[in-house]
């Protein structure tokens, strides 16, 4: 498969596997289709983004270089 085809195999596997993603209950068709693209029903510090909320105790390596390159010029 590729292409279209492998697209289309994905997000019917997605939506096959997240039928009872948000609050262990059925979801309608408009929320699988939101909990396809996008998988936290919202941005709160317990579904969010861990980075955002947790600062600089979850960042990758190149952000933990970067503020160690930004400190030792100060």
């Amino acid at each position: 498969m590729a292409g279209t085809a492998r697209r289309r195999a994905d997000r019917a596997r997605i939506k096959k596997n997240r039928g009872f993603y948000w609050w262990g209950r059925r979801l309608s068709s408009e929320e699988l289709g939101k909990v396809v693209d996008t998988p936290t029903p919202c941005s709160c510090w317990m579904c969010g983004n861990p980075r955002r909320h947790l600062k600089k105790d979850k960042l990758t390596v190149w952000e933990q270089r970067w503020f160690q390159e930004v400190d030792d010029e100060s």
